[in-house]
């Protein structure tokens, strides 16, 4: 199927970072049980934010975090501790230690900034359609109109071969997609073939789609929009504008891209999630995030005088 060439190895990836973090945790003094409840506070983060609500399974770019709850939970089980002596639990000593780490996404695997992807190392950008919720991998990125069943997908092309039009319909044959118009364009200066497709999804059942085939320095990126026979007139439209946006980056643009970065905040008097989310972070996390990145109930306010996470801009 289409969207799932390299899915299962960046799952796998996700699986095994999580055991060695238990490892490495225990290895150096720390609780490992705190990695549990990271996750556990990944999987709040991942229902209150709702961007997987209605992705079909083989398009979720991770594997979902109360699945990695209950598989992590059973190797700490297993993880000698020994050694650790019951572990720290420094809360003071664990701010120090993350103020200023990356928060999200890195700019090595493209960076999501509200409706727009920017990859400074591949020097590429590219909008989705306003209001859509993004979600990126090292594999692909996937996004998904609120409230339909309506997707765009970005990824590489493994060993293309051929001419762009050869490649195009070599791709989207071999997932079982029929050709039913295409044609060669220029894409903001790049080579690319785009054509109008039909095919069956997983979870999703016939689609049409658009899809384009774009050359940027020597690799050829799948750009595609999909949704349902009845829906794909009203989603064209938004569908093409995305195409279009396909653009490389200059060498400024992709130097001046930084990723947002954790740091701590002591809480005043009178502020609240949401004046912290809007005043120190720019509106950067909901302020449902930072409640739980804090491990408060989004519908409980911050105690003045804490020291709290929160995110500012690269």
């Amino acid at each position: 199927a289409l969207g799932v060439m390299f899915l299962k190895h960046g799952r796998d990836d996700e699986l095994q970072a999580d055991r060695l973090g238990v490892e490495y945790t225990a290895s150096t003094g720390w609780d490992p049980a705190g990695v549990g409840g990271m996750l556990r506070t990944l999987a709040r983060l991942d229902e209150a934010d709702g961007s997987r609500r209605g992705v079909p399974n083989w398009l979720a770019t991770h594997p979902a975090p109360a699945d990695r709850v209950k598989q992590v939970q059973a190797y700490i089980a297993k993880t000698d501790t020994t050694t650790v002596a019951g572990g720290s639990r420094n809360p003071d000593e664990f701010l120090r230690r993350i103020d200023g780490v990356v928060f999200g996404d890195s700019p090595s695997q493209g960076i999501v900034r509200g409706n727009a992807f920017l990859h400074p190392d591949l020097r590429l950008s590219l909008t989705f359609p306003q209001g859509w919720e993004v979600q990126n991998s090292r594999e692909q990125v996937v996004a998904k109109a609120p409230e339909r069943n309506e997707f765009m997908i970005l990824q590489l092309v493994p060993n293309p071969a051929g001419s762009i039009e050869q490649i195009a319909r070599g791709t989207m044959g071999n997932a079982g997609f029929q050709q039913l118009s295409g044609e060669r364009a220029q894409l903001n200066g790049l080579d690319a073939y785009v054509g109008t497709y039909r095919g069956q999804m997983q979870g999703l059942g016939d689609v049409v789609t658009l899809a384009a085939h774009i050359v940027h320095n020597r690799t050829v990126y799948l750009f595609a929009g999909l949704a349902p026979p009845n829906g794909f007139e009203s989603a064209q439209q938004g569908f093409v504008q995305s195409i279009r946006s396909f653009r490389e980056l200059s060498a400024q643009e992709a130097a001046n891209i930084r990723p947002n970065r954790v740091d701590v905040y002591t809480v005043r008097q009178g502020d609240t999630w949401e004046s912290i989310a809007q005043r120190s972070t720019d509106g950067l996390v909901k302020p449902a995030t930072l409640a739980i990145m804090n491990n408060y109930d989004p519908t409980q306010q911050p105690k003045p005088g804490q020291r709290i996470k929160i995110v500012v801009e690269g």
